[in-house]
Parts: C-alpha cells; structure tokens; sequence
C-alpha cells in the first residue's frame, strides 16, 4: 500500500468519522421534514485546496453513518449517501470547470443546495414518505442555511488559514 493511499484514506475516514459524528449531536436538527443539519456545511470541502476525492468519498460515507441513526430508516441509508455524493461531486465539479474563486464556489454551493433539495426534499421525504411538498421548501431553507452560509464560513476560514 502506497503513502499516498494511507494518507488519502486517513483523511477520507477523518472526514465521514466528523461529519457522521457532528450529525448525529445535532440530531434534533438533522433528522426530520424540517432540517438545518449543520454537517451539510462539510460538502464544500470537495472545493478548498488539497482536498478531492478523498473529500467526496469521506462525505459519501459519512452520509450513510449519520443516517444509520436517522428515524427514516434503511431508505435514509439509501437516499442520505446519494444526495451526499452529487453535492460534493458538484462541488467538486465547480472547481475543477470554475477555479478556486468565488465564482466557483457559489456555483458549488449551488449545485449541492439542489442536489440534496432534489434528493432529500423531494424524492425521500414527498415522493416516497409522500410528506407534503412545502418539505422541498423547508430543505431547500435548510441547505441554502447549511451549505449556503455555512459553506461560506468554512471557506472563508480555510481562506484566512491558508493566507
């Protein structure tokens, strides 16, 4: 096993290990029609410097550990990792077409609000739970909070560290 996969798994372990830890204590806010769940902010991690695969691959799989605790069930086991996946490959995605500027990142942030709005909001929680549909409107508030603002923060924080 090369150096470079040890490290690449390290972090992608470290990555799903915090973002299904953080999810699950703060349940109250993660679970439910209702949502700000605050890990969500993770999925720009694909987009910052020194940060791919390993970041959409970690956030995948951590998707799928938070949700083992989710009051949806083995569906949330399903629809969780997907939404997870196309949110930090948009993400991915927007840096590789955009750039690591501004301009990017908002696109990122955008396409991963839509992908877990799609997923979650609308396939999960009204096409298979039939929740009524303002759910969309409640994880799209939710994700525009998480990843929107919160995405912004950790960017700009990352940007601060980095110089």
């Amino acid at each position: 096993m090369s150096a470079k996969f040890s490290i690449m798994a390290a972090r992608l372990s470290v990555i799903a290990a915090v973002y299904a830890a953080l999810t699950i204590a703060l349940g109250p806010l993660a679970y439910g029609e209702i949502q700000v769940r605050i890990s969500d902010a993770m999925l720009i991690l694909p987009f910052l410097a020194g940060f791919g695969w390993d970041a959409v691959v970690g956030l995948t799989i951590g998707g799928f550990l938070a949700n083992l605790a989710s009051p949806f069930g083995y569906i949330d086991w399903v629809f969780g990792p997907i939404a997870n996946f196309l949110a930090a490959l948009g993400v991915y995605a927007s840096k590789k077409i955009f750039g690591e500027n501004i301009v990017g990142l908002v696109i990122g942030e955008i396409l991963a609000i839509i992908a877990i709005t799609l997923v979650i909001g609308y396939g999960e929680l009204y096409l298979v739970f039939g929740i009524p549909w303002m759910v969309i409107i409640y994880v799209l508030i939710g994700e525009v909070i998480s990843i929107g603002i919160g995405g912004t923060i950790i960017y700009g924080a990352f940007k601060r560290l980095r110089g």
